[in-house]
């Protein structure tokens, strides 16, 4: 593909809620290259009564919808599954297709993607100001690169190198890698603690499927909380007096507050980070991936400081007779905060 085939592109971030649109007038695959954004502006569903009234109304808002900015190609990334170049959103009534796409802006391509395979798409474009390094490790630029996300659910990518060579790619080209996405949020995950088995027990014994995905998301939080606070009290089931939503928890879980509640949120914050780093080394042991492993989603930029501190690193490298292996695995998180828009930009089909 060339760049006046397919741009300028108009590329998209849709979730269940808002949609983070920009354009992209090409993108470079030199070493020291980034995917550059212009126009990025994010908007809310529910103001706007379909698709075609919302890329209508970003486009004459930006002044792009004459000829001498004319969109040439789009590429949205949709949080769900994509089908026969369609998607129907989980947690909003709109089915989205690559037709509906090319007949909203009248261009002959037009790509859907995974909102996580859009974060694996942006890897090879971020820089060290994009990524924090957590741990030690060193990655291998000839091997898989593992992506492991929490967020509403929990993500997994997997980016496999095109190339066989494991030497350093040259210094004029990006190295390249095939995306897969998997539903490795979707595995199963063991208790490696007496609270976390009482965690798991509390759960159980309400009928719950523990997985990977049950503890670590948003949602995850939350359910570690009113774990935690039910067996430091009997059993006591949580009052909404009780409750608290994740980000209060986060809030209150990695600041310095001396309060029984205080303390039962440091608790679930821990345990959180705990389990992410026992999924997130399983991950990284299945996939082999020696390339390293990457955090993504936007809940662990919120508390960098408190993850980079937390038990993260150490229950990621411990693995038994594989902790050598997993010693030497880099663990990084991008901090980059629109992964998404510049994976779509950077996507090529093949």
């Amino acid at each position: 593909m060339t760049n006046e085939n397919v741009f300028p592109r108009l590329v998209a971030d849709l979730g269940g809620t808002n949609i983070r649109f920009a354009i992209c007038d090409g993108v470079d695959n030199t070493d020291n290259s980034k995917v550059a954004l212009r126009e990025i502006e994010q908007f809310s569903l529910r103001d706007y009564e379909d698709l075609k009234h919302l890329i209508t109304h970003y486009l004459a808002n930006k002044n792009l919808n004459d000829d001498t900015q004319k969109i040439k190609s789009c590429c949205f990334a949709v949080a769900g599954a994509i089908f026969d170049n369609k998607v129907k959103m989980t947690n909003y009534d709109w089915e989205i297709s690559t037709d509906l796409l090319k007949d909203i802006l009248n261009i002959q391509h037009a790509w859907l993607i995974n909102d996580f395979a859009a974060i694996a798409h942006s890897v090879p474009y971020l820089d060290d100001s994009q990524l924090i390094s957590i741990g030690e490790g060193k990655a291998n630029p000839g091997a898989p690169i593992s992506l492991f996300g929490p967020g509403t659910g929990l993500g997994a990518a997997l980016l496999i190198p095109l190339s066989s060579n494991t030497e350093k790619p040259s210094n004029t080209e990006k190295p390249s890698y095939k995306v897969v996405a998997t539903e490795g949020g979707h595995a199963a995950i063991s208790a490696r603690s007496s609270l976390e088995l009482s965690i798991f027990d509390y759960w159980r014994a309400k009928g719950s499927r523990i997985n990977r995905e049950f503890f670590v998301c948003g949602a995850g939080i939350e359910r570690l909380y009113e774990a935690i606070v039910a067996i430091n009290n009997n059993g006591a089931p949580l009052d909404d007096a009780k409750s608290l939503t994740a980000p209060q928890i986060q809030q209150r879980g990695c600041g310095d507050g001396t309060t029984t509640k205080d303390n039962y949120c440091r608790q679930a914050m821990h345990a959180f980070c705990t389990l992410l780093g026992s999924a997130a080394g399983d991950q990284a042991l299945c996939t082999g991936a020696q390339g390293g492993l990457i955090l993504a989603g936007g809940i662990l930029p919120k508390f960098v400081e408190f993850l980079s501190a937390s038990n993260f690193r150490h229950r990621f490298e411990s693995k038994g007779v594989m902790s050598d292996y997993n010693k030497a695995i880099s663990t990084h998180l991008i901090i980059e905060p629109q992964p998404g828009l510049i994976g779509a930009a950077a996507y090529s089909p093949e």
